[in-house]
């Protein structure tokens, strides 16, 4: 028998056994019927909060679904964009949601007009295209504000490269005895512009704005600074530089130089030193630092312990 056959079998037996089933009723005089209702406008209630009343000019007090041309105010002006360079984020916001609520009103009168097969709504699109010439204002001053900022961030910028170039000088090839004092603005340097805390923690190291884009940009100026500072203090060291991403650049931020450059130079003759992918540094940072941390941890707790004894 085939497949088919089979489903078809069950299939009618089935139904078979539904049909042998008794069909009950229960007392139908004992069923109350409600009287029909009228289909009457005052039939229907509309909720006075509901968000569709924004369509209507006078919101839930509105008394006709199209308002004639004489009650439009067709004396108003758009926006000028001199009016709006002088407001807030916030009040062109509130022009913006007002203009829009505005057109949506004006939108749905005239396409119901049309449907309905209505006169002409010239009036009505007159005020529209002022309502749209107050929208292409703010979108206009909005730009020119971003502009602004983005010429003001970019002269900034421009403004730490040159101090940051300039302190790299002064740090390489400062006295001995200068020394710590540079060590000091350093600290500061680091944290003041690439906001990497001197007191970096596990703590912080969950929150995940600790490590960004700005603390990769930190962590190669400050490693790759102090690996200057050492060989303009020990020409005879052969090491090449620049280092070679985040995988390099870690160990000089977190340790001295001296211990760390022979370990690097193992990892490059290892062929283990490559440059992450921008997806890899930022979780590749965290994971290092936070060992890096709990090994020292570790090793303070074992000191302690062994200082006890």
């Amino acid at each position: 028998m085939s497949l088919y056959s089979n489903i078809r079998t069950f299939s009618t037996r089935s139904i078979v056994l539904n049909r042998i089933k008794p069909l009950k009723f229960e007392d139908l005089t004992k069923i109350k019927l409600r009287e029909p209702v009228v289909p009457r406008v005052a039939n229907f209630e509309v909720s006075p909060d509901h968000p569709l009343w924004q369509f209507f000019p006078q919101g839930n007090k509105t008394k006709v679904a199209i308002r004639e041309s004489e009650e439009l105010d067709l004396d108003s002006r758009e926006w000028s964009s001199a009016e709006l360079r002088q407001k807030s984020f916030e009040d062109l916001h509130k022009i913006w949601y007002l203009t829009l609520k505005e057109r949506n009103i004006l939108s749905r009168e005239v396409r119901l007009g049309e449907s309905l097969g209505m006169g002409d709504f010239r009036q009505f699109n007159n005020v529209d295209r002022k309502l749209i010439k107050t929208q292409k204002r703010i979108k206009q001053v909005l730009l020119e504000r971003q502009v602004a900022v983005e010429r003001a961030q970019a002269t900034m910028q421009d403004d730490i490269q040159e101090y940051l170039d300039d302190f790299k000088t002064r740090y390489v090839n400062c006295e001995a005895d200068e020394v710590e004092d540079y060590h000091e603005k350093l600290v500061r340097l680091q944290y003041a512009i690439f906001g990497i805390n001197p007191n970096l923690s596990l703590e912080l190291l969950q929150d995940e704005e600790t490590i960004d884009v700005n603390f990769v940009k930190g962590l190669s100026y400050i490693a790759n600074l102090k690996v200057e500072r050492h060989l303009k203090l020990n020409p005879q060291t052969e090491f090449e530089l620049p280092l070679n991403g985040p995988v390099e650049e870690l160990p000089f931020f977190l340790n001295d130089v001296e211990v760390v450059i022979s370990q690097v130079k193992q990892l490059r003759d290892s062929g283990k030193s490559r440059m992450l992918h921008k997806i890899e540094v930022i979780p590749f940072l965290k994971q290092a630092i936070e060992s890096h941390m709990q090994q020292e941890e570790n090793i303070g707790g074992y000191e302690e312990e062994q200082n006890k004894n």
